[in-house]
């Protein structure tokens, strides 16, 4: 029998971890503001607690109005050196906005040291794991095998996937047709959401046979995971492929924020059978599953 365990940040953030977005707007707010002006979501947004869906939606027009000097007509006539160097300037500042955002929050993620986490449970040996999170917690501080562990959106020290969801996701009118001297730039421009989209759909199909091999899974466990629209994909797929495993989804409850009736009205809008599924305070794990030589955890 087999214990599948969903790992997501809320459970680095239990293990005192600073991976919240909140930790990455205060190191990187001054350094990243000018770029992020040009993607609304962040006005509304101030800490950025929604960072990878904020990314999503990119103000081409208020981009291109304040990145570079538009060349006029008369211009154009005169030379096509304006146009070449008007679509080389929007490259080049498209090229510094895309990398300085991906460097800052690889270079974020690289930087948590996972030696400061606060161990406050302990996993029965045999499970295995499905991280969502970036950070070796598991391994380094929980002692899980490398083997066992599947980091589904990659490892801070490699290949690290971040990004939304969104398939239309700019901001401002197509000006193709009207200004086709410029269309080098306003693909340009088309390409920063692409640059930031996360391709589940892909990262799915490289993994399922993976997801869908471990033997006999009795029990799924979800910890710290707010199983947002763009992980939905995972999670059916972990679903169809075990459909008579048990779930126990642990997450945060407090007087702000009742992730554990949310997540829990997620996992039965995505078909879980009500009997099968109990949601739990994520406080409580350290009961459930106590740091001792000889375990046996309560749920």
């Amino acid at each position: 029998m087999t214990t599948l365990v969903i790992v997501g940040n809320g459970f680095d953030i239990q293990n005192g971890l600073p991976t919240n977005y909140v930790n990455f707007y205060r190191k990187y707010n001054n350094q990243l503001y000018d770029h992020f002006v040009h993607f609304p979501g962040f006005f509304e947004d101030q800490e950025w607690s929604k960072f990878e869906e904020n990314l999503g939606v990119f103000d081409e027009d208020n981009f291109r109005e304040n990145a570079a000097w538009e060349p006029s007509m008369d211009d154009m006539i005169e030379s096509s050196k304006y146009v070449n160097g008007y679509n080389d300037e929007i490259s080049q500042k498209v090229d510094e906005l895309v990398g300085e955002i991906k460097r800052a929050f690889t270079t974020w993620i690289g930087g948590i040291d996972v030696k400061k986490a606060t161990k406050f449970m302990e996993f029965p040996r045999g499970f295995k794991f499905i991280n969502f999170n970036y950070t070796s917690t598991l391994q380094d501080v929980y002692s899980v095998p490398d083997e066992d562990v599947l980091h589904i959106h990659g490892k801070a020290s490699w290949n690290v996937i971040f990004g939304h969801s969104n398939q239309s996701s700019s901001v401002g009118p197509n000006h193709d047709e009207d200004e086709p001297w410029f269309e080098d730039s306003y693909q340009t421009l088309a390409s920063v959401t692409k640059e930031f989209h996360k391709p589940v759909n892909e990262i799915l199909h490289k993994h399922r046979e993976h997801l869908e091999k471990y033997c006999d899974v009795t029990k799924i466990i979800v910890l710290g995971h707010s199983i947002n629209d763009i992980d939905i994909p995972y999670f059916k797929c972990i679903l169809n492929a075990y459909p008579n495993a048990v779930w126990r989804n642990w997450n945060h409850k407090c007087a702000e924020n009742d992730g554990v009736s949310d997540t829990h009205d997620k996992l039965l809008s995505l078909g879980v059978p009500r009997e099968k599924l109990c949601s739990l305070s994520s406080k409580k794990l350290r009961r459930a599953y106590p740091i001792s030589l000889d375990l046996a955890p309560a749920l």
